[in-house]
């Protein structure tokens, strides 16, 4: 299976008007979400199936990820992608999910570099995806060591990085 994970792109602040979960994309992160998502459905293979934080920015960044992906790509929402949501489950979820064969996850850090580190087997080191940016790993959720391997890692307006160093290790 190949899972993307995707942090959402970038979102208007919050404020004593504005509750954390309505903060929407601004047009500057619409705009790098849409060169994202084009860049993902060129690289291919294209996700099939599309699992959100239902938190807004998040769900946005989604549908436009699903949009530019392949015209049979289904979006769904889920609290597993919320922010402090237990890692394990949502990697139990995602064995559930092997009949789709590419996987998009759009959500939050930290936990998404958590995810990414503990999927790739090192969850000593400290990876942080940058806003509307994704990550493309081969999982094989048998292998309960080190159960991804790294494809490449794209950030809005930026070629394709596949080299795992490269791309998280540097200082």
């Amino acid at each position: 299976m190949i899972v993307y994970v995707m942090r959402h792109a970038e979102a208007v602040e919050g404020s004593a008007t504005l509750q954390d979960e309505w903060r929407y994309l601004t047009e500057k992160g619409r705009v790098a979400a849409k060169k994202t998502c084009t860049s993902i459905a060129k690289i291919g293979p294209k996700p099939r199936l599309t699992i959100t934080s239902p938190l807004t920015r998040a769900v946005q960044t989604a549908e436009i990820a699903a949009e530019k992906a392949c015209r049979k790509n289904v979006v769904v929402a889920s609290g597993l992608l919320l922010p402090g949501a237990d890692i394990g489950e949502l990697v139990t979820h995602l064995k559930s999910c092997k009949d789709a064969r590419r996987v998009l996850l759009v959500g939050h850090e930290p936990q998404l570099g958590t995810l990414v580190a503990t999927l790739l087997g090192c969850e000593d080191e400290s990876i942080l995806l940058k806003k509307g940016a994704c990550v493309a790993l081969k999982l094989d959720l048998d292998n309960g060591e080190k159960p991804a391997d790294f494809l490449w890692y794209l950030v809005p307006g930026k070629k394709k990085n596949t080299t795992f160093k490269k791309a998280f290790l540097q200082k």
